[in-house]
């Protein structure tokens, strides 16, 4: 059973949707960069559910997809704004963040995202404290495609047109299967798995999405992946799992920096771990991802170097040309152990 009050935010967004149609000649929509499942997830299923409205609708990402999302086909969704940057004319579309609320997490399309509208935005990080009619951002949902899949429920009662079809229902249940683990997470609530139901009748797979977002691998990332296992350093007593990815790491064995996604989650499940850090270079930014069992805040602890997200599932990134990697992880080594002391 879906709780009221996601009913209430869902009705609410739906209502604004369509508020919104009847001043904009479409919607382009956006999530923040270096993807994952659920801001892919969320950002296509309402693109798609958007086209089935009859609304124009678009995702901007001007990063390549990660081949373990080639499934969703969701090609013809996605777009590079910067291919169009002369054509397009942001003003008559209304920007639609999901999994993400603010134009510095975007990358190259945050430019696009401040049009100057009042944009539309779906977001479970608890560490976003936006408040708007427009906004409905809810950090104890499993995911934003969660809260899309609601919104969608509603703008089909308040359309009377069926708008979830199958591959809206393949984006959604992706975003909730990666932001569970695979509903392993405590984030799985009685109506994430009552969603994740209703959407597999539409023809969604929990067992497609969990073999392409978690398991499946090409030799050269098996391969990778071993190589790091190798490299995983313990601190603070084995409370402390870090990994330092190089460069050269990813061009030894010819994979790129997404190849090692799996690793913070990896790490955080070995005995005695209460947090894992896996720190590499992507695009002139150093990243951290951060993971954590019971008794560590990710999301409070990533505040503090300018980053965010969830209470057990945080990061944040730093420019290379100011920092190194092994002063970042000196810097986090030392906070992380004070605060598990």
């Amino acid at each position: 059973m879906i709780k009221d009050k996601y009913l209430v935010h869902a009705d609410r967004m739906a209502g604004q949707i369509i508020k919104a149609s009847l001043s904009h000649e479409g919607f382009l929509l956006f999530v923040h960069k270096n993807v994952d499942g659920d801001c892919v997830g969320a950002a296509c299923g309402m693109a798609q559910v958007l086209r089935n409205a009859g609304y124009k609708a678009g995702v901007a990402i001007s990063e390549k997809l990660p081949d373990s999302m080639e499934y969703m086909g969701v090609d013809d969704l996605v777009f590079d704004p910067m291919d169009y940057a002369d054509r397009i004319s942001v003003s008559n579309y209304m920007p639609f963040a999901t999994d993400c609320s603010e134009s510095h997490r975007m990358g190259k399309c945050g430019r696009f995202f401040e049009c100057g509208r009042k944009p539309l935005i779906i977001d479970h990080h608890a560490s976003v404290s936006l408040k708007d009619e427009q906004f409905w951002i809810d950090g104890d949902a499993s995911s934003a495609s969660e809260l899309c899949y609601y919104t969608a429920l509603m703008l089909e009662e308040k359309t009377g047109r069926k708008l979830i079809d199958r591959r809206a229902a393949v984006c959604f249940l992706t975003g909730i299967v990666t932001d569970t683990g695979k509903f392993a997470y405590k984030n799985t609530m009685p109506e994430t798995l009552v969603c994740a139901g209703e959407l597999t009748e539409l023809g969604a797979r929990t067992s497609d999405i969990s073999y392409n977002m978690f398991d499946r691998k090409p030799r050269n990332v098996f391969d990778l992946v071993t190589h790091f296992r190798s490299k995983v350093e313990f601190h603070a007593d084995g409370q402390i799992a870090l990994l330092r990815a190089y460069e050269e790491d990813f061009r030894q064995f010819g994979a790129d920096d997404s190849a090692i996604d799996e690793m913070p989650s990896v790490m955080r499940d070995i005995e005695g771990v209460e947090l894992s850090v896996v720190l590499r270079i992507s695009e002139g930014r150093i990243r951290c991802n951060l993971r954590s069992k019971d008794h560590f805040d990710c999301s409070t602890f990533a505040t503090a170097f300018g980053g965010g997200g969830h209470m057990r599932a945080s990061g944040f990134n730093l420019p290379a040309e100011e920092h190194t990697i092994d002063e970042v992880a000196e810097a986090v080594i030392r906070k992380a152990t004070e605060r598990l002391r």
